[in-house]
């Protein structure tokens, strides 16, 4: 379920690669893997991990403690890289697909 959004990312080297960089085709395909892995890592990622938490806490689970903290430990770094990550993929499509300067100014004569 977490890799929903890997198939739109290989889809969108495969583009590259095929020279349709900057297509409408790229753009509704870099759209669609924003949001699944919005969606898919980053709300619902973080919602089963606190469930996970919850649960285990609430059972009173025979983990030994250093385990669950441990577990914790590298839970919570998986999610700050997956936010960091989404803010290096916004960054790379605002970029690919900014209107260049060159087109503004022609617009405007």
């Amino acid at each position: 379920m977490f890799e929903a959004s890997t198939i739109f990312l290989n889809m969108n080297w495969w583009m590259d690669k095929l020279g349709m960089t900057g297509s409408r085709l790229q753009l509704y395909n870099a759209c669609t893997l924003l949001f699944l892995y919005l969606t898919v890592r980053l709300i619902f990622g973080v919602y089963m991990s606190y469930r996970l938490f919850s649960d285990l806490s609430a059972n009173g689970s025979s983990m030994p403690i250093a385990l669950r903290y441990f577990y914790r430990v590298a839970n919570y770094s998986i999610i700050l890289l997956s936010y960091y990550w989404f803010y290096l993929m916004i960054a790379a499509v605002r970029k690919r697909f900014a209107p260049s300067k060159t087109s503004k100014a022609t617009k405007t004569e």
